[in-house]
């Protein structure tokens, strides 16, 4: 009897420190902006509001080896559609704030591909949500 209340209090303790990923605090969002390049008439440049996503990008993300511009253009396509389908649904309305603007006939530019995409396996990675255009590779939970 007495393992047994042991047994009880450290499972408890236990699962009461585990983290839920599905909990977001109010402050902890993505923010994405897009826009083109004061320089280059037909590229444009991604900005992403949050500070671990360089970082993400620099030592997480797959290299842009592994990716073709029309294959990223593709997943993305799939990925904001269900971004922008969670945003209009009101699905976790503190997390998705802003639809994304993509036009699938806009030539975007390889660059600008690849770090879309990595904005959607940063958000699968940092926050744990899940999108289901991503690579399986780039799923972390």
């Amino acid at each position: 009897m007495k393992n047994l209340i042991i047994i009880l209090i450290i499972s408890g303790f236990i699962w009461s420190c585990t983290s839920n990923p599905k909990h977001l605090p109010e402050d902890s969002k993505p923010g994405l902006s897009a826009q083109k390049k004061a320089d280059s008439a037909g590229e444009w440049e991604i900005t992403v509001f949050d500070t671990d996503y360089e970082t993400f990008v620099a030592t997480r993300a797959q290299p842009k080896s592994m990716f073709t511009e029309s294959g990223l253009k593709s997943r993305n396509q799939l990925l904001v559609t269900e971004w922008n389908n969670r945003f209009f649904s009101g699905i976790n309305p503190n997390f998705y704030e802003v639809a994304i603007d993509y036009d699938v006939n806009e030539k975007y530019g390889f660059d600008f591909e690849y770090r879309l995409y990595q904005f959607f396996a940063y958000c699968n990675w940092k926050y744990g949500v899940r999108f289901n255009g991503l690579r399986g590779i780039d799923k972390t939970k």
